[in-house]
């Protein structure tokens, strides 16, 4: 009987463990749908901005703008984007892989981390955190990104960094997620996809000027696209958790499975040597 309260107690350990995974499961599949829902609402304005932002850098070739123009020197700032938290498959581990290894091959000035996961990472490779952001990977808003873009701009403006770049996870489906590396500062025309084009086909006029224009819109392209990364980088993380939940539930229903064999198995053994010791008891009074 020993054994079989024994066994009895892993199915409930597994079915509690069980219950929290499938709770995990679908908070992460409806965060991944509301995330992707934020992005397709903000993207329309952010893609009118970068396309008028790749219109005047085609059009007008003798701007000199601070944040058009590319400095003599590299040095580098990483903006590294993970999570605050674990049991997501590879998702940190492959964005930060990704970072680091990129990080070889240039002078690093600056780094800044977004997610804990992040912050820990560059800490076990004695790396220093120049700047940090935790809240942002929780629930990414414009309000976080105006806010990284500001800081990230006061270090630009300082002269402290040559180069921006931006690391985090591209969320192309629910199960396909790549970490990338994209370059915020300086902007060029082919930063900017071909694909983004304006519904206006007429001659555009920027009044008072495209340097003035360009003084309004760099920022915002940067809130967008700081935004834009955050929203796949949250997505991308839920739908890895998603995945990982998905298969721990998988895994325990096939052990649930093992385990109520056994029970079985365990409760006709006790309970056939049960009546043998009262059928034996009965043959030994007989006699």
């Amino acid at each position: 009987m020993s054994d079989t309260a024994e066994i009895k107690h892993r199915i409930k350990s597994v079915s509690d463990t069980r219950q929290i995974t499938k709770a995990m499961e679908l908070i992460s599949v409806a965060k991944v749908r509301k995330a992707m829902q934020k992005q397709a609402v903000n993207a329309a304005y952010f893609n009118s901005v970068r396309y008028t932002i790749k219109d005047i850098m085609r059009h007008s070739t003798d701007i000199r703008h601070k944040y058009l123009v590319h400095r003599p020197n590299n040095r580098t700032a990483y903006i590294v984007i993970a999570g605050d938290k674990g049991l997501a498959g590879a998702f940190n581990s492959n964005v930060l892989n990704m970072a680091w290894e990129h990080m070889q091959t240039r002078p690093v000035h600056y780094v800044v981390t977004i997610g804990q996961m992040a912050r820990a990472f560059f800490e076990n490779k004695h790396q220093p955190v120049d700047l940090e952001f935790t809240h942002a990977v929780t629930n990414p808003t414009l309000h976080d990104a105006r806010g990284i873009t500001r800081d990230i701009l006061d270090l630009y403006d300082r002269n402290l960094m040559d180069e921006v770049v931006v690391a985090f996870t591209h969320m192309y489906s629910t199960t396909v997620q790549k970490p990338e590396l994209v370059r915020l500062l300086p902007i060029s025309e082919s930063d900017i996809p071909e694909e983004i084009q304006s519904t206006f086909t007429g001659e555009i006029l920027y009044d008072p000027s495209p340097k003035e224009v360009l003084n309004v819109l760099v920022p915002q392209y940067l809130v967008g696209m700081i935004y834009s990364v955050l929203i796949h980088s949250f997505a991308s993380e839920h739908a890895s958790r998603m995945l990982a939940m998905s298969n721990a539930n998988k895994n325990a229903d096939k052990m649930l499975e093992t385990l109520n064999l056994e029970y079985n198995r365990s409760r006709q053994s006790a309970i056939t040597t049960e009546l043998l010791d009262l059928a034996s008891g009965r043959f030994a009074d007989g006699r």
